[in-house]
């Protein structure tokens, strides 16, 4: 049941994104065209004026359609039909999470090939400048590096997922019967709410290893490492430090997840 509920969940929202895609690779192919063909002197800085709008405007419609996958079809009149599926909270919870992370990265996938497209269009050069950039990482990657590359999309990733089990946990309490008058501003509110409990966290967690042994130590030659930019001295430590991160992205999304699924069972109140 939780294979149908997520492609029920991509069919809702596909057509949206789609939209967005369908955007954003017209938008960038077209609009250079036409500035190349006028010949406006201010070709340029129109340029990277549209550009920001593409990614701002990407990000606000991408927001907005995942508020559309959760509070949308959790909170409203859909609330009713979605809660009387044969799913655990638990079960939705984790399948609008992993649709609206999938749309993220695609999101994301695609606005960058439309930020290369953009440039090669602008400028046919960049094709020849690009293919130097990729040489140049792959001698300073040397084979080795690519584990850390890897580890840094796990990274941005988990980010993903976290802030979007923060976003729906906020919807959660927005939704909350004895705050429901305040919706708008107290999912605000325990949005920013959570990204300082996060901070706090983070802090605490930087004191206690602050108290192991040996971490001054250790901390010296981190330092040490970074100043001299020997790569293959600092890759390790750079490995160890991300994969924290990663864990702790991932047991702040599951707290936050756990958060939005009590809630869904013991204060659920539709409109």
């Amino acid at each position: 049941m939780l294979t149908k509920l997520m492609k029920y969940d991509i069919r809702s929202t596909w057509r949206d994104f789609a939209g967005i895609y369908m955007a954003i690779l017209l938008g960038v192919i077209i609009v250079p065209l036409l500035l190349n063909y006028t010949n406006i002197p201010i070709a340029n800085k129109l340029a990277g004026i549209i550009v920001a709008s593409i990614i701002i405007g990407t990000i606000v419609v991408t927001i907005i359609n995942l508020f559309h996958i959760f509070l949308k079809n959790v909170y409203s009149k859909q609330g009713y039909l979605t809660m009387t599926l044969p799913v655990t909270s638990g079960q939705l919870v984790f399948s609008k999470l992993v649709v609206s992370t999938m749309w993220i990265v695609l999101t994301g996938i695609v606005s960058v090939i439309g930020l290369f497209i953009f440039a090669f269009v602008m400028n046919p050069e960049a094709n020849i400048q690009f293919t130097e950039i990729i040489r140049e990482i792959h001698t300073v990657l040397n084979g080795q590096g690519y584990l850390s590359a890897a580890l840094i999309i796990l990274m941005m990733t988990a980010s993903v997922v976290k802030e979007i089990a923060k976003l729906f946990l906020a919807c959660s309490i927005g939704h909350l019967k004895q705050l429901s008058r305040f919706k708008v501003p107290v999912g605000i509110a325990s949005y920013f709410a959570c990204s300082w409990l996060e901070t706090l966290l983070l802090q605490g967690i930087g004191k206690a290893v602050s108290y192991l042994p040996q971490s001054d130590k250790l901390i010296m030659q981190f330092t040490a490492i970074s100043g001299t930019g020997q790569w293959q001295d600092f890759i390790g430590v750079f490995n160890g430090v991300v994969c924290a991160g990663i864990l702790f992205a991932l047991f702040v999304a599951f707290a936050y997840s756990v958060g939005t699924v009590w809630i869904l069972n013991h204060k659920l109140d539709l409109d």
